[in-house]
């Protein structure tokens, strides 16, 4: 997760087409108790920073059925960064798949 310390107020800035997801992968650890996590890439190739990210994962089982979704936040990503981010899924059963995309900042 991306995080860090600000000095003063930062307004959130939407850096159009700057940020987007670069892959996401679905974990899925051997033992069934353990919950399945969503790994995401994430990457501001825009000079300015972005803050208040926010991401909507959903994740799906057989045929496509919805499972679950969760929404992850990123305080802040630097210009020109690249962050990990997670969304985890407790439920059953397992999810075949998860889709990520970036919902914020407005």
């Amino acid at each position: 997760m991306a995080g860090g310390v600000l000095a003063g107020a930062v307004a959130p800035v939407r850096a159009a087409g700057a940020l987007a997801i670069q892959d996401t992968h679905l974990h899925t650890p051997p033992d069934s108790h353990e919950p399945q996590r969503a790994q995401i890439a994430l990457r501001n190739a825009g000079a300015d920073p972005v803050t208040q990210v926010t991401i909507l994962c959903t994740f799906t089982g057989a045929g496509g059925a919805v499972l679950d979704t969760q929404t992850v936040s990123v305080p802040d990503i630097a210009g020109g960064a690249a962050v990990q981010a997670e969304a985890i899924y407790y439920g059953y059963p397992r999810a075949s798949g998860a889709a990520c995309r970036i919902t914020g900042p407005d």
